[in-house]
């Protein structure tokens, strides 16, 4: 079966999803800032996801958070996946009620679906492809209907700490962390994202460590260097571009938070993920 990569660069900030049927996943440890849905259709892989090993075989679905490390191994083009990569602002504002209660819950690791949603799902991948706008509408559709499954056949537990952390944060930490989304790529200290707050910078430091586990600069370098990595798999651009245009002002600064949160140095990583497709809407995709 013929490994296709479906992403929607050219629309990315209005409709950030990837639609993916491949043959072949990185096999080492890597993370991305989107959820995914990861349906195994042909073959047996092993599954790693952080400290945790497990073996799939077909049939197999598995959900993923943002930010976890996994990857998956097995023979190339031994096997065969779907997966949707998606970020939480498809499904709304942060104010929607819909994408709060998604954030709201944990949905469990291992899913059943139904042979519908499978078949929906396998169909994606040729409705993505079509230069019809409709495309993001069924796509859109397909995933509030995965949700939607997920939530009817009870396959997720609320969270409610993180609901108490989000209705203490809301105007803090969330604005923080959006703050940095959007504007990463610029020369951002700590002083501007604690302006999106009206906490003390002792209370906002603190606050920000106990919400996302890091500190800002931490969180910063994380997110820089995940869409370094995907630029450095996914566009022929010079790794001192990517550097630039990822926030990082210092190449040698750059190669050495690289090499401490990825454990190899960029061209290292590109070298060897330049034959494997991590799922990612990442924008100037080669597609």
């Amino acid at each position: 079966m013929k490994s296709e990569t479906i992403l929607k660069s050219d629309e990315y900030k209005e409709f950030p999803v990837g639609v993916f049927s491949q043959g072949t996943y990185l096999p080492r440890l890597h993370h991305h800032v989107e959820y995914e849905l990861f349906y195994l259709d042909r073959g047996s892989v092993q599954l790693k996801i952080e400290k945790d090993s497990f073996e799939l075989k077909e049939g197999d679905c598995f959900f993923l958070e943002p930010e976890k490390e996994h990857c998956v191994i097995g023979q190339r083009d031994s096997y065969h996946y779907y997966a949707l990569v998606f970020e939480a602002s498809i499904l709304g504002s942060e104010e929607d009620s819909c994408r709060t209660f998604f954030e709201s819950i944990k949905i469990h690791r291992f899913l059943k679906l139904s042979a519908e949603i499978i078949t929906k799902i396998k169909e994606s991948v040729d409705f993505i492809k079509k230069d019809d706008k409709s495309r993001n509408f069924i796509i859109k559709a397909l995933l509030y209907e995965i949700i939607s499954y997920i939530i009817q056949t009870k396959q997720f537990e609320y969270v409610s700490s993180l609901a108490n952390i989000k209705k203490i944060s809301i105007s803090a930490i969330d604005n923080a962390i959006n703050f940095i989304h959007n504007h990463f790529k610029e020369n951002i200290d700590f002083e501007d994202v604690q302006k999106e707050s009206d906490y003390s910078k002792s209370h906002f430091t603190r606050l920000f460590k106990e919400t996302t586990g890091m500190s800002f600069t931490e969180y910063l370098n994380k997110y820089r260097t995940e869409k370094a990595c995907l630029d450095l798999i996914y566009t022929k651009k010079n790794i001192t571009e990517i550097a630039s245009e990822n926030g990082f002002n210092n190449i040698q600064y750059f190669s050495r938070v690289f090499r401490h949160i990825m454990g190899c140095t960029p061209k290292e990583y590109q070298k060897k993920a330049v034959d494997v497709i991590v799922p990612s809407t990442i924008p100037d995709a080669i597609l």
